[in-house]
């Protein structure tokens, strides 16, 4: 959501919004569009959606693919199940944030607090539609097409550096406001580019998707205990 060297701040891939009924055609500003969109993202209740994600690195000239299936539950409440790499889930419950990486980091499980500021607890996506006015600077890309779909681009420039980000770009369904497709430029150079497909709304969702059982044998980096947190 991908977790390679900068397995971090690549967890928390993925809470984002979809299409909502009946929306305004009538074009609006950039700052409205992502607003729409944020209300989206946090009204969803029920949602599962496919995804896929390309990480560049222009430092090692690399490029690493990801995909998955990702389920929400309101905001905060999630959880990604990869294919590629198969094997590595991330699941929070809205209190604690579970990242299971084998491919990555075998033999052990990192433990956070949910909105944490320690590495990781960053929510790539869901950061974008938690009060987006006050966090970004957001200026109108103009239209573009993805994969058939005509799509507008919201970029995004942070006011403070507390994102760990220098920009982002969103390509939304202007109709609806729904998100199809997000970049976002670390610091550190690191792209990642986001892309969801096969989503679906309102559908039963299982009651132990959002719960992580520590598989026997793997060892529990808890991130708050090591930060002197509770």
């Amino acid at each position: 959501m991908i977790i390679r060297r900068s397995l971090p701040i690549a967890v928390m891939l993925l809470p984002f919004a979809v299409a909502a009924q009946g929306a305004a055609s009538r074009p609006v500003s950039a700052a409205s569009q992502l607003e729409r969109t944020a209300s989206l993202y946090t009204g969803s209740r029920a949602l599962r959606a496919s995804f896929t994600q390309r990480v560049r690195n222009p430092i090692t000239s690399s490029e690493t693919p990801s995909a998955g299936t990702y389920l929400q539950r309101g905001p905060g409440v999630f959880a990604v199940t990869f294919s590629q790499p198969a094997g590595d889930r991330i699941i929070s419950d809205g209190r604690t944030l579970w990242v299971f990486v084998p491919s990555a980091a075998p033999g052990q499980v990192i433990k956070m607090p949910v909105g944490s500021n320690a590495p990781g607890g960053v929510d790539l996506v869901g950061q974008f539609f938690t009060s987006p006015s006050r966090k970004f600077t957001v200026t109108d890309g103009g239209l573009a097409t993805v994969a058939g779909t005509a799509l507008r681009k919201l970029v995004l420039v942070p006011r403070d550096g507390e994102t760990g980000l220098s920009r982002a770009v969103l390509w939304v369904v202007p109709a609806s406001g729904a998100l199809k497709q997000l970049e976002v430029t670390e610091l550190s150079g690191v792209t990642r580019t986001l892309s969801f497909s096969t989503i679906e709304r309102g559908i039963p969702l299982p009651a132990d998707a959002f719960r992580f059982v520590v598989p026997k044998g793997i060892t529990v980096v808890d991130q708050a205990a090591l930060s002197g947190g509770r």
